[in-house]
């Protein structure tokens, strides 16, 4: 559920309507616009100052550092809504994506995350991915009386209610004995931290502006968290106070869980458990031809009622992988068959479908060899690995080089059909994007050129190259403007890249003035 904003023109939906518009997908669940919305007016990240005050409390607290300050600091990139195609579904609905990337609770979200994700997954119902689950499931019996199915939270983000899962939350941090090592803030100063990322919704779609109205805020790196934990104490309540014969296994990832249950205790435990909570709510998928889909797995049901698990693959996968005449091959190419180890008919499949993408017989045969996999995962994180942009002819010089010093390296693709292509988001108005590298070109005579790079939204960098500031410390572009009585455009400012990372940016190397 959304709470509408409003576009420039003033205009205004009234009732239920889809996002997007182009042919007939929607986002999942239908987006409901409200006939009475508050309005967001403007762009409203410049009103969040709250995150600024919260940190300068702790740090006049002593809570953080000044490091930790300027870590956490908020960014100013407007949070933006997409949908990605459910092909696999009919009609084609579109799965709902805030992309939050720098924005003003973002570098908070990813502290955050940091400190409460120890805390998730301590329970006998967790499973953190396929394997685990092959592993907990693989060997046990269907008894006659007992059957399997899975649960699947409805929209789980936006159900989960945000009060009732600080709460929760702060009960964990509370009991929590390794909290001061991984933080010098208190339970209640966590919480307060997190009641703000969770409650800093808003998004931009198009020209309006939008704000999720319930539930935790999508796109924030802490949001996966908390709905982890808050499941956790859903689960533990509707197993602990069914009155029937609870399920004897129970494992879920996230809003995914596998059940193993008896049967005649299905209907009145499906009931109860949508019961349990009312933000909460679970869909039901049972058997089908003695298999059961369950993350990318498939969960089988032998003659003798063992369970065995496959790999499971939607109706709509093409088996078409990585061509193996595309650059770059080497590693990236041959470590693909390794997920299929010890299943000869899963290498069967994956040998046929790559055969047609073009691989040899001996990628086959060099990867089938018996590995160390935890000595050769144990060598690879001692060793800092490089990665860049690949250039045929240019890329593989550089990665011999460093091959020869022990440094792995791995290529990236520079330019490719999908950047080119898909263009989900909502494209960023030059002179707000933020974390860039630029060009400013004199536009006098002297057509002197000043490369620099910012963490801001490009227009107030330039905003600051235009005035003095009071620490004395001017900019070169500044000086020049100041001494020379000369100008440049904001419209003939050249973004040369993008790049969130500081040091890859460039920061404090490399910039000034360049005479053309």
């Amino acid at each position: 559920m959304w709470y509408g904003g409003s576009s420039p023109a003033g205009e205004r939906q009234r009732r239920t309507a889809p996002f997007m518009s182009s042919g007939s997908s929607q986002l999942a669940g239908e987006t409901s616009l409200t006939d009475d919305p508050p309005t967001l007016w403007r762009d409203p990240t410049s009103s969040y100052k709250k995150v600024v005050d919260l940190l300068q409390k702790l740090e006049k607290d002593k809570a953080i550092d000044r490091p930790q300050y300027y870590r956490l600091y908020p960014g100013e990139t407007i949070p933006c809504i997409y949908g990605l195609p459910k092909i696999h579904k009919p009609g084609t609905p579109l799965r709902p994506i805030v992309s939050s990337i720098n924005s003003v609770t973002y570098n908070i979200s990813k502290y955050l995350a940091s400190i409460l994700s120890p805390m998730v997954g301590n329970t006998p119902h967790h499973i953190k991915n396929s394997q685990d689950l092959a592993q907990k499931v693989s060997g046990l019996t269907l008894l006659p009386e007992e059957t399997m199915v899975s649960y699947d939270v409805t929209s789980l983000f936006t159900c989960i209610p945000t009060a009732s899962a600080i709460d929760t939350i702060h009960k964990h941090l509370l009991l929590d004995k390794n909290l001061t090592e991984r933080t010098t803030l208190t339970p209640a100063q966590i919480c307060t931290m997190l009641d703000l990322c969770l409650n800093t919704t808003y998004f931009q779609y198009r020209e309006g502006f939008y704000r999720q109205k319930h539930g935790c805020a999508m796109g924030s790196p802490v949001s996966p968290i908390v709905a982890n934990l808050y499941m956790e104490k859903v689960e533990s309540q509707a197993l602990t106070s069914f009155t029937g014969t609870a399920p004897s296994h129970w494992f879920r990832y996230v809003d995914d869980t596998w059940v193993k249950i008896q049967t005649q205790e299905l209907e009145a435990f499906s009931d109860h458990l949508n019961k349990t909570d009312e933000h909460v709510k679970f869909t039901q998928e049972d058997v089908k031809g003695n298999s059961l889909a369950f993350l990318d797995c498939a969960v089988k049901i032998t003659e003798d009622r063992s369970l065995t698990i496959e790999v499971y693959r939607k109706p709509t996968h093409t088996d078409q992988y990585l061509q193996f005449d595309s650059p770059p091959t080497g590693t990236q190419a041959r470590e693909i068959p390794t997920t299929s180890q010890g299943r000869k008919k899963e290498q069967d499949h994956i040998k046929t479908a790559l055969k047609t993408c073009g691989y040899p017989d001996r990628a086959f045969t060099r990867t089938s060899r018996k590995q160390d996999l935890s000595k050769g995962e144990e060598e690879r994180n001692k060793r800092r690995s490089v990665s860049i942009p690949y250039l045929s002819g240019v890329s593989e010089k550089f990665r011999r080089i460093l091959q020869k010093h022990n440094i792995p390296v791995h290529f990236k693709p520079s330019n490719t059909l999908r950047q080119r292509l898909v263009h989900p988001k909502d494209k960023t108005p030059r002179p707000k994007q933020s974390n860039v590298v630029y060009a400013v070109q004199c536009q006098e005579k002297c057509k002197e050129l000043y490369i620099g790079e910012t963490k801001q939204p490009l227009h107030r960098r330039m905003a600051q190259h235009r005035r003095a500031t009071s620490s004395g410390q001017d900019s070169a572009v500044h000086l020049h403007l100041k001494e020379s009585g000369h100008s440049f455009e904001d419209s003939q400012v050249r973004i040369l890249a993008r790049e969130d990372r500081w040091f890859e940016r460039g920061g404090g190397r490399g910039q000034g003035s360049y005479p053309c």
